[in-house]
Protein backbone atom coordinates (compact mmCIF):
# COMPACT_ATOMS: atom_id res chain seq x y z
CA UNK A 1 0.00 0.00 0.00
CA UNK A 2 1.44 3.39 -0.88
CA UNK A 3 0.68 7.01 1.37
CA UNK A 4 -2.16 8.55 0.24
CA UNK A 5 -1.44 11.86 -1.93
CA UNK A 6 -2.19 14.00 0.76
CA UNK A 7 -0.28 12.74 3.53
CA UNK A 8 2.71 12.28 1.16
CA UNK A 9 2.25 15.66 0.60
CA UNK A 10 1.75 17.23 3.85
CA UNK A 11 3.94 14.73 5.87
CA UNK A 12 3.37 15.00 9.73
CA UNK A 13 1.74 18.01 9.67
CA UNK A 14 -0.77 15.79 8.33
CA UNK A 15 -1.24 14.21 11.81
CA UNK A 16 -2.64 17.37 13.39
CA UNK A 17 -5.54 17.23 11.51
CA UNK A 18 -8.60 15.36 13.51
CA UNK A 19 -9.39 12.02 12.62
CA UNK A 20 -12.80 12.70 9.89
CA UNK A 21 -10.36 14.92 7.95
CA UNK A 22 -7.35 12.11 7.77
CA UNK A 23 -9.96 9.58 6.87
CA UNK A 24 -11.33 11.69 3.93
CA UNK A 25 -7.96 12.02 2.40
CA UNK A 26 -7.48 7.76 2.81
CA UNK A 27 -7.65 7.56 -0.92
CA UNK A 28 -6.12 4.16 -1.46
CA UNK A 29 -7.41 3.00 -4.90
CA UNK A 30 -10.97 5.16 -4.59
CA UNK A 31 -13.06 6.70 -1.37
CA UNK A 32 -16.17 8.36 -2.03
CA UNK A 33 -17.92 10.22 0.41
CA UNK A 34 -21.56 11.37 1.14
CA UNK A 35 -23.56 14.45 2.55
CA UNK A 36 -25.04 17.35 2.41
CA UNK A 37 -24.11 20.45 0.85
CA UNK A 38 -25.51 24.42 0.57
CA UNK A 39 -24.18 26.46 -2.75
CA UNK A 40 -24.32 30.54 -3.08
CA UNK A 41 -23.76 31.47 -6.51
CA UNK A 42 -22.47 34.90 -7.53
CA UNK A 43 -24.43 37.04 -9.38
CA UNK A 44 -22.78 39.36 -11.31
CA UNK A 45 -22.37 39.02 -14.59
CA UNK A 46 -18.10 37.88 -14.77
CA UNK A 47 -18.36 36.10 -11.70
CA UNK A 48 -21.44 33.95 -13.19
CA UNK A 49 -19.55 33.47 -16.13
CA UNK A 50 -16.28 31.96 -14.60
CA UNK A 51 -18.52 29.68 -12.20
CA UNK A 52 -20.52 28.17 -15.81
CA UNK A 53 -16.70 27.79 -17.38
CA UNK A 54 -15.38 25.60 -14.24
CA UNK A 55 -18.56 23.68 -14.18
CA UNK A 56 -19.42 24.70 -10.30
CA UNK A 57 -22.52 24.04 -8.92
CA UNK A 58 -25.98 26.02 -9.14
CA UNK A 59 -27.24 27.76 -5.81
CA UNK A 60 -28.98 25.37 -3.53
CA UNK A 61 -30.23 24.53 -0.16
CA UNK A 62 -29.17 21.13 1.83
CA UNK A 63 -28.15 19.30 -1.59
CA UNK A 64 -27.31 16.07 -1.89
CA UNK A 65 -23.52 15.62 -2.11
CA UNK A 66 -20.64 13.10 -3.42
CA UNK A 67 -17.08 13.13 -3.81
CA UNK A 68 -15.33 10.37 -5.82
CA UNK A 69 -11.51 10.80 -5.53
CA UNK A 70 -9.60 8.08 -7.31
CA UNK A 71 -5.60 7.69 -7.18
CA UNK A 72 -4.61 7.45 -10.92
CA UNK A 73 -1.22 9.16 -12.61
CA UNK A 74 0.46 9.62 -9.18
CA UNK A 75 -2.48 11.95 -7.77
CA UNK A 76 -6.09 11.96 -7.19
CA UNK A 77 -9.29 12.54 -9.75
CA UNK A 78 -12.01 14.41 -8.24
CA UNK A 79 -15.54 13.87 -9.00
CA UNK A 80 -17.99 16.44 -7.21
CA UNK A 81 -21.62 15.88 -7.73
CA UNK A 82 -23.73 18.39 -6.00
CA UNK A 83 -27.43 16.55 -6.96
CA UNK A 84 -27.32 16.06 -10.74
CA UNK A 85 -24.68 18.66 -11.05
CA UNK A 86 -21.31 17.41 -11.54
CA UNK A 87 -17.32 18.80 -11.88
CA UNK A 88 -13.77 17.44 -11.63
CA UNK A 89 -10.41 18.34 -10.59
CA UNK A 90 -7.12 16.67 -10.52
CA UNK A 91 -4.80 17.07 -7.82
CA UNK A 92 -0.82 16.21 -7.76
CA UNK A 93 2.15 17.28 -6.74
CA UNK A 94 3.89 18.46 -9.47
CA UNK A 95 7.32 20.19 -8.88
CA UNK A 96 6.65 19.92 -5.23
CA UNK A 97 3.86 22.08 -5.03
CA UNK A 98 0.11 20.34 -4.55
CA UNK A 99 -1.62 21.53 -7.65
CA UNK A 100 -5.35 21.12 -8.91
CA UNK A 101 -6.27 21.44 -12.41
CA UNK A 102 -9.72 22.12 -13.77
CA UNK A 103 -9.27 21.03 -17.97
CA UNK A 104 -7.08 23.79 -18.75
CA UNK A 105 -6.27 25.29 -15.81
CA UNK A 106 -4.07 24.74 -13.30
CA UNK A 107 -3.57 26.23 -10.12
CA UNK A 108 -0.66 25.95 -7.05
CA UNK A 109 -1.82 25.66 -3.90
CA UNK A 110 -0.77 27.15 -0.76
CA UNK A 111 -2.22 23.65 0.78
CA UNK A 112 -1.28 24.01 4.81
CA UNK A 113 -2.61 22.53 7.95
CA UNK A 114 -3.22 25.26 10.77
CA UNK A 115 -5.78 24.74 13.68
CA UNK A 116 -6.65 21.56 13.37
CA UNK A 117 -8.03 23.03 9.62
CA UNK A 118 -6.65 22.03 6.23
CA UNK A 119 -6.59 24.97 3.64
CA UNK A 120 -6.49 25.72 0.06
CA UNK A 121 -5.14 29.01 -0.81
CA UNK A 122 -4.51 29.59 -4.45
CA UNK A 123 -1.02 31.04 -5.02
CA UNK A 124 -0.07 30.93 -8.96
CA UNK A 125 -2.26 29.41 -11.72
CA UNK A 126 -2.05 28.62 -15.57
CA UNK A 127 -3.96 28.71 -18.49
CA UNK A 128 -2.41 25.33 -20.46
CA UNK A 129 1.44 26.44 -20.66
CA UNK A 130 0.65 30.56 -19.98
CA UNK A 131 1.29 31.79 -16.29
CA UNK A 132 -1.15 33.57 -15.56
CA UNK A 133 -0.52 36.94 -13.72
CA UNK A 134 -1.55 37.25 -9.88
CA UNK A 135 -4.51 39.92 -10.84
CA UNK A 136 -5.80 36.93 -12.53
CA UNK A 137 -5.80 34.28 -9.98
CA UNK A 138 -9.08 33.91 -8.18
CA UNK A 139 -9.48 34.56 -4.22
CA UNK A 140 -9.66 30.49 -2.58
CA UNK A 141 -11.03 30.59 0.79
CA UNK A 142 -11.09 27.32 1.37
CA UNK A 143 -10.96 25.17 4.13
CA UNK A 144 -11.75 21.37 5.93
CA UNK A 145 -12.27 20.75 9.31
CA UNK A 146 -14.16 18.25 11.93
CA UNK A 147 -17.30 18.66 13.51
CA UNK A 148 -19.65 16.40 14.97
CA UNK A 149 -17.29 13.84 14.24
CA UNK A 150 -17.95 14.68 10.34
CA UNK A 151 -15.89 15.86 7.75
CA UNK A 152 -17.00 19.37 6.93
CA UNK A 153 -15.56 21.99 3.79
CA UNK A 154 -16.21 25.32 3.55
CA UNK A 155 -15.10 26.91 -0.07
CA UNK A 156 -15.75 30.17 -1.02
CA UNK A 157 -14.13 31.52 -4.60
CA UNK A 158 -14.12 34.54 -5.63
CA UNK A 159 -13.25 36.46 -9.27
CA UNK A 160 -10.07 37.61 -10.44
CA UNK A 161 -10.73 41.46 -11.11
CA UNK A 162 -13.25 42.29 -9.08
CA UNK A 163 -13.69 39.91 -5.92
CA UNK A 164 -17.20 39.10 -6.66
CA UNK A 165 -18.56 35.44 -5.41
CA UNK A 166 -18.22 33.09 -7.79
CA UNK A 167 -19.70 30.09 -5.71
CA UNK A 168 -19.64 29.39 -1.91
CA UNK A 169 -20.05 25.84 -1.08
CA UNK A 170 -20.13 24.51 2.22
CA UNK A 171 -21.25 20.98 3.90
CA UNK A 172 -20.21 18.14 5.55
CA UNK A 173 -19.20 14.55 4.26
CA UNK A 174 -19.32 10.81 5.56
CA UNK A 175 -17.27 7.87 3.78
CA UNK A 176 -19.72 5.62 1.98
CA UNK A 177 -19.91 1.66 3.16
CA UNK A 178 -20.94 0.46 -0.24
CA UNK A 179 -18.16 0.15 -3.08
CA UNK A 180 -18.54 3.32 -5.25
CA UNK A 181 -20.40 2.40 -8.80
CA UNK A 182 -18.45 1.39 -11.65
Amino acid sequence: MTTPLFHSYLGSSFDALPAAVQDGHAVDGVLRMSGKSSVIRGTSLWARALAATFGFPPAADEVPVTVTMSAQDGGELWERRFGNKRFWSFLKVTDGVMTERFAPFTFTLGLHVKDAQLFYPVRAGRLGPIKLPTWCLPLSIAREFEANGKFHFDVELRAPLTGALMVHYHGWLLPDKAAPPK
